[in-house]
């Protein structure tokens, strides 16, 4: 019998317009109710977890920025947050601007930016739990965004040697594809770092050791849950070891080839409440009360 489900958010818990639908969140809720726990595992803020926790209902911490962090469900505040050395930060910092590439720095839930543009502007707001029928602007949601906080430092690397801040995660975007693979394969090469793809066009860097099946692990093992008691679902690369550690390792039907080709189930798409569908077909069978 299965004891967990970690899910990844982004294309998997969450549809294609970042919601989590009610058919969704009521099989979770299911599975709360049969004493099966939830967590969930992303590379999101740890507010941006805690939020959807607390309007899921779940009571197991929960795994944020990747593993850096892990979040009380009830609390949000961290239970243990894994940071980047200073010196390997700077050096992120110095090798990505040599290459004319964009690096930014995550600390427990602030995201720190050389600039605030348009796009980053929208970070708070791209990690709320969406209502359908509210529109997303910063009006509607102020009792959520706020728990998250953009600052811009100007130039990164004075930054980080002027605060040394207490740096989680750090993301490198580029729109040059040949530019971003090359600077995958250098960090990807330095001993200090745990690189993940998480994007066409962007890559994630955590601490050395620092992974979802990390955080699971810790989890677990306060919990007694052993990893053939555990069902981890995702999407993309960041979701590859967590899938190939649980004892169930599912993909999304909107997963990349990656994570299809190590899974040992493939679900419904994010778009068709794959989750759901996976709850009813292999975690609580027919017979397991559904009141």
């Amino acid at each position: 019998m299965y004891r967990l489900l970690a899910l990844d958010m982004d294309d998997t818990v969450l549809n294609d317009k970042r919601i989590l639908t009610d058919t969704v969140k009521e099989e979770l809720q299911r599975l709360i109710h049969n004493k099966i726990e939830v967590t969930l595992a992303s590379g999101r803020f740890p507010a941006s977890l805690w939020l959807h926790a607390k309007y899921i209902g779940l009571k197991t911490p929960l795994v944020a920025l990747n593993g850096g962090a892990i979040v009380d469900p009830f609390s949000g505040e961290s239970l243990k947050s894994n940071y980047i050395d200073f010196p390997v930060c700077l050096k992120i910092g110095e090798y990505v601007q040599s290459k004319g590439s964009y690096v930014q720095f995550y600390g427990y839930n602030v995201l720190y930016v050389e600039k605030i543009n348009e796009e980053n502007r929208m970070w708070p707001l791209k990690n709320v739990v969406i209502n359908p029928g509210l529109e997303l602007n910063f009006e509607n949601y102020r009792s959520q965004v706020h728990y998250i906080k953009l600052k811009e430092v100007g130039n990164i690397n004075a930054f980080i040697k002027s605060e040394r801040n207490q740096i989680i995660k750090a993301t490198v975007l580029d729109e040059n594809p040949e530019r971003l693979k090359e600077i995958y394969h250098e960090l990807n090469s330095w001993n200090e770092l745990c690189i993940t793809l998480t994007g066409n066009r962007r890559f994630d860097i955590n601490a050395y050791g620092v992974s979802k099946k990390a955080g699971l692990e810790e989890i677990c093992s306060e919990k007694g849950i052993r990893p053939e008691e555990v069902v981890a679902v995702g999407d993309y690369d960041n979701d590859l070891e967590m899938i190939k550690w649980a004892g169930l390792g599912v993909a999304m039907g909107n997963g990349n080839e990656n994570v299809k080709m190590i899974a040992d189930y493939i679900t419904l798409e994010n778009t068709r409440d794959g989750v759901a569908y996976l709850i009813k077909e292999k975690i609580l069978p027919h017979k397991v009360s559904q009141n």
